[in-house]
C-alpha cells in the first residue's frame, strides 16, 4: 500500500489469525435501480483495448450483459488497459455483481475467440453513485479519460467511449467535479 499504510485486519471467528477486510460494500448496496461507476482492469495491465475488433466484440457483450442483467449502459470508455463503465439499474431486480460476472465471463470466451488469454485482472473497482454526482458528472470524467492519459486533445476524437442513452459527443462540459474514490 502507498506510505506503508495497510488496510485494517479482523480476526475472523473461525480463525486465530487475522484478514484482510473485505472492500465491498454489504449485497442491499448492488441490488436495484441504481446508478455504479465501474472500473475493469485487464490481466497484468496489458494494453489490449487499442485492437478495434477486439473492442467491438467486447462492447457488443457488454450491451448484451447489461440487458441481460437488467441494466443501461449509461456511458462507457475502453482505455487501452481497462474499461470504465458507468451503468444504471433498470428494474428492482438489478444486481451489479451479477452484471458483473456475467460481463467478465462472457468478454474473457470472446476475448479467446480473438486470440487473448486471460482478459481480465480480477475483481474490479465499484461505486454507488450519490445524488452529489450526477450522471453526467460522472459520464463527463469517463469520456476525458483518454484526454488526462494524453491519448487526444479532445474527448470527441477517441473511437472506443460512448453511451448507449445519449449522444455522448454532445454531452455539456459538467461544472461538477468527480474524482473516483479510490483515487482520492
Amino acid at each position: 500500500m502507498p506510505g506503508g499504510i495497510n488496510p485494517p485486519l479482523h480476526y475472523n471467528d473461525q480463525m486465530d489469525y487475522p484478514s484482510r477486510k473485505h472492500n465491498r460494500l454489504l449485497l442491499e448496496n448492488y441490488d436495484g435501480k441504481r446508478f455504479y461507476f465501474v472500473t475493469f482492469c485487464t490481466q497484468d495491465r496489458k494494453p489490449v483495448f487499442g485492437d478495434a475488433p477486439l473492442v467491438e466484440a467486447i462492447r457488443s457483450v457488454l450491451i448484451e450483459s447489461c440487458d441481460v442483467e437488467h441494466f443501461i449502459l449509461y456511458a462507457y470508455c475502453f482505455m487501452p488497459d481497462h474499461l470504465h463503465v458507468e451503468v444504471v439499474g433498470s428494474q428492482d431486480s438489478a444486481n451489479l455483481q451479477r452484471l458483473v460476472r456475467t460481463f467478465k465471463g462472457r468478454a474473457a470466451t470472446e476475448a479467446r475467440k480473438l486470440g487473448i488469454r486471460a482478459l481480465w485482472q480480477k475483481g474490479f473497482y465499484d461505486h454507488v453513485l450519490r445524488e452529489r454526482h450526477g450522471p453526467d458528472c460522472v459520464a463527463h470524467y469517463i469520456f476525458q479519460n483518454p484526454v488526462r492519459k494524453g491519448l487526444v486533445q479532445n474527448w470527441i476524437e477517441w473511437p472506443y467511449s460512448g453511451s448507449e442513452v445519449f449522444a455522448w459527443k454532445e454531452l455539456p462540459k459538467s461544472t461538477m467535479f468527480f474524482e473516483p474514490p479510490w483515487k482520492v
